[in-house]
């Protein structure tokens, strides 16, 4: 299934009356509709559950995001401190 969502994520038609959808109810009721299109039978509640997934994706930290939070290394510092001061 979110393979088959990321794949109506790709018609421009579909992201334009996503970036104008006025919530993420809005939204989830398009990208549903647009699926149906397809052929596919998805439930909104199942696009919300791939929606809100695809979006923590989006979100996640990288390792060097995470070395950053926890006072590891400048990902740009090459003075090897664990708290750089350069």
């Amino acid at each position: 299934m979110i393979e088959n969502i990321k794949e109506l994520l790709q018609n421009v038609q579909l992201q334009q009356q996503l970036k104008e959808a006025g919530n993420l109810a809005e939204a989830i009721k398009l990208i549903t509709i647009a699926g149906a299109q397809k052929g596919y039978s998805f439930t909104q509640e199942s696009v919300a559950q791939v929606v809100s997934g695809l979006i923590l994706e989006e979100r996640a930290l990288t390792e060097s995001d995470l070395l950053m939070v926890a006072g590891g290394l400048m990902p740009d510092c090459k003075c090897g401190l664990i708290y750089c001061t350069v």
